[in-house]
């Protein structure tokens, strides 16, 4: 059905994840393509470009990464893990001070604003977040190279640690409540840029992490029924097949097997205190366009 001029407008914010809901959501800016434009407007994001370049050069592509064949997960690594998280946590604390201050002001204005003006002075003052968020992914970056990780063991981790095995519901964060003051939670419009935005997010999350599930599958290689790790790799296989016939899907949504959650389990409340609902938006997306691409092959 043909829609009128205004209708293509409001469906064109819709996708981009900005919907009509008020104050526009950061996350979405930044993660759907808004970082792209933003990137440049200050040294800390540069500086945080040349040092994922760095990341990728030493240890490859997000991509690229293949976990342990085995499943387990080394407990160094995970070490490694909670260093880079502990480096970056004064920067991560500053920027979720900042979102939840961008959320209270946008809760306390109250009233929609389904203008174009309107939205465009949500871009503005969601742009006014850019030094916060360059400064959180700048020292993020930084301590992937001093601590030696790759971003996309990161990613990885960070993947199944908190959406796998701690069940963290991805986009959970700031801004994608378009409720509050003035905000109908059953709006249409409302709810298109809630699922348009979430669907793309999960699509990055699932783009990066299926190669690195059939790598490992790949890795671990064919062994006859009834093998040592003939369940593990049953398992791994069923996952595969399942992400590949579905694009949203995270890995290991159904639970993870043992071989993963023993690796885990020591670490468990470490883990749950270092985790940031309101940055957590960033942690997989931001800055992957630099360490992240297609393949060739």
């Amino acid at each position: 059905m043909e829609m009128t001029p205004k209708k293509s407008s409001n469906k064109w914010l819709i996708g981009v994840g900005i919907g009509c809901g008020g104050l526009v959501l950061i996350g979405i800016i930044i993660v759907i393509g808004g970082y792209l434009f933003v990137r440049n407007a200050t040294q800390g994001f540069r500086e945080s470009d040349e040092l994922m370049k760095s990341v990728t050069a030493k240890y490859g592509r997000i991509e690229d990464y293949c976990p342990d064949p085995g499943g387990a997960i080394p407990s160094g690594r995970l070490e490694v893990f909670l260093a880079v998280r502990e480096a970056a946590a004064p920067a991560r604390a500053k920027l979720e001070e900042s979102l939840d201050a961008l959320m209270k002001s946008r809760d306390a204005a109250g009233a929609r604003d389904r203008s174009p003006g309107g939205v465009f002075q949500a871009l503005k003052t969601g742009v006014g977040l850019v030094p916060q968020i360059s400064d959180f992914l700048k020292s993020r970056t930084q301590a992937l190279l001093s601590k030696e990780m790759g971003a996309g063991e990161y990613c990885y981790l960070y993947v199944v640690a908190y959406y796998s095995w701690l069940k963290k519901t991805p986009m959970d964060g700031t801004g994608l409540e378009f409720r509050g003051p003035g905000r109908d939670s059953t709006d249409p419009d409302d709810q298109d840029a809630l699922a348009v935005s979430k669907d793309m997010h999960l699509m990055r999350i699932h783009r990066l992490v299926l190669p690195m599930l059939q790598c490992q599958l790949a890795k671990l290689g064919p062994r006859p029924a009834g093998g040592p790790q003939d369940k593990w790799r049953q398992a791994l296989n069923a996952e595969v097949k399942a992400m590949e016939a579905d694009r949203y899907r995270l890995p290991w949504q159904d639970g993870v097997p043992a071989e993963i959650g023993d690796s885990f389990r020591p670490f468990g409340d470490r883990l749950e205190s270092a985790f940031s609902r309101m940055a957590d938006l960033f942690e997989v997306s931001a800055n992957q366009r630099l360490a992240s691409g297609r393949r060739k092959d």
